[in-house]
């Protein structure tokens, strides 16, 4: 029986080492090296799970910068709506707008009675009744004029005739005037919305 390391013989000693060097490299890996490799996993996770977040929120804030600019464009769209369509009646401005392209086209607005409003789904019509005399180029240009006015305003049941006999009151009518109208006038304003009936008192 061998009292000492030395008096193992050679190949058993060589056995020996192999052994305690490999249980010391799987005690070196499982206490160290294989914590360390966990944890490298879990960073990989969480580095892919940050950038995954990363991307998402860079893609909600291109979205949200799309949908900005989409709100800007819409409210410009609007403001420009509302001039066209107006939310209010905005009477007194619509006749001071119609009178003033009158005396441009050098019209004579003779009559402007309004009628019974319209109402539709979205708008109201506002119709007048006018009685115009001028020049069959002046009626033109008055009425191209309308046209081309910002709020839409629609003619309709246009009659040409002579320029003496209509409209309201006594005026006079001048040589050069050759042709009377009468029309009807129209334009919109946006329908208010009804507001909602308050909930029931409890008895």
């Amino acid at each position: 029986m061998a009292k000492s390391f030395d008096d193992i013989p050679a190949p058993v000693q060589g056995i020996i080492f192999v052994v305690v060097a490999v249980a010391l490299a799987a005690i070196t890996f499982w206490y160290y090296v294989l914590p360390l490799n966990d944890q490298r996993t879990r960073l990989e996770k969480d580095v892919a799970r940050l950038k995954a977040e990363n991307d998402k929120n860079e893609a909600f804030r291109q979205q949200q910068t799309e949908y900005l600019n989409r709100i800007a464009q819409l409210e410009k769209q609007l403001d420009t709506l509302r001039s066209i369509v107006p939310d209010e009646q905005a009477t007194d401005q619509f006749m001071r707008s119609v009178f003033a392209q009158g005396v441009s086209a050098n019209v004579n607005v003779r009559t402007f009675i309004p009628k019974a409003q319209v109402v539709k789904d979205f708008y109201v019509e506002m119709p007048f009744n006018l009685r115009l005399d001028g020049t069959y180029y002046s009626l033109v240009s008055f009425f191209d004029r309308l046209a081309h006015e910002q709020r839409i305003i629609s003619v309709s049941d246009l009659a040409l005739g002579s320029p003496e006999g209509g409209g309201m009151g006594s005026y006079t009518v001048y040589p050069n005037e050759t042709v009377g109208a009468n029309c009807v006038l129209t334009t919109y304003f946006n329908k208010p919305l009804t507001a909602a009936a308050p909930p029931a008192k409890k008895k």
